[in-house]
């Protein structure tokens, strides 16, 4: 049964020979009169001879009925594959460049601690030890009141987020690249940050997350990169926000 010759011989045994089954299970009476009317319904030829020629033609053809189907879906194919990776190669070349701007942003705050401690070397090659507690005093209180300040200007208290809009922050800084992606494909859609994909399945999910993108892009937490309006990424601002939740 599994080889494709008898499969196909089988095949056109039963539609060449269909109405004389028919006749053999639904007529009542003896099984000569059973017999009598499936013979009147069938013939040598149409019993061995043509299922077993049509099992040939079907299974030399068959193949070759692959290969043009093959054939003619083959360039669609390749431009759907393309596509893929067309986009798959955009994604790449944003999140090096994201991780380049998240490199460049932690190199400013290194520099700013190489200059605090430059600073503090400075206070105490002071000899008069009154001033030097004096200027190292007024230093530690300047640098808390600026670190209070940065803390206040991009807390999570300061900027009113939804639940959504948080997550969606969360993930993109822990990602590493601070990378949101909004796909559209064939079967569908969905907002990607790192490895968690939204919407996929769902319309419901898929306009809420969306609609937590557009908000955090309205709130210049989040920018749009690309001609595509398809990536998005982590401004300054959605940096220091994500930090601090």
């Amino acid at each position: 049964m599994k080889a494709p010759y008898f499969g196909y011989a089988l095949l056109a045994f039963i539609a060449l020979n269909w109405r004389g089954i028919f006749l053999l299970a639904t007529t009542s009476g003896s099984p000569e009169v059973r017999l009598e009317a499936f013979d009147s319904m069938t013939s040598i030829s149409s019993l061995i001879a043509w299922p077993l020629v049509v099992g040939a033609g079907t299974a030399v053809c068959s193949p070759w009925i692959k290969f043009a189907f093959a054939y003619l879906s083959r360039r669609p194919f390749e431009y759907i594959d393309n596509l893929y990776l067309d986009a798959e190669h955009k994604k790449t070349i944003r999140k090096t460049e994201l991780e380049q701007s998240r490199a460049q942003l932690f190199a400013g705050k290194e520099t700013e601690l190489i200059e605090r401690a430059k600073r503090d070397k400075e206070v105490l090659e002071i000899e008069d030890e009154t001033v030097q507690e004096r200027l190292r005093a007024e230093l530690e209180r300047l640098r808390s009141e600026r670190d209070r300040m940065s803390h206040g200007l991009y807390s999570s208290e300061t900027v009113q987020l939804s639940p959504t809009e948080k997550e969606l922050l969360k993930l993109a800084a822990n990602s590493g690249s601070g990378a949101i992606s909004r796909n559209e494909y064939l079967s569908g859609r969905n907002i990607q940050v790192g490895s968690s994909t939204f919407g996929a399945d769902s319309t419901k999910d898929f306009a809420r997350y969306d609609s937590a993108l557009r908000s955090l892009t309205a709130k210049d937490l989040v920018r749009s990169v690309g001609a595509g309006n398809n990536m998005f990424e982590l401004t300054h601002t959605g940096w220091q926000v994500a930090e601090a939740l």
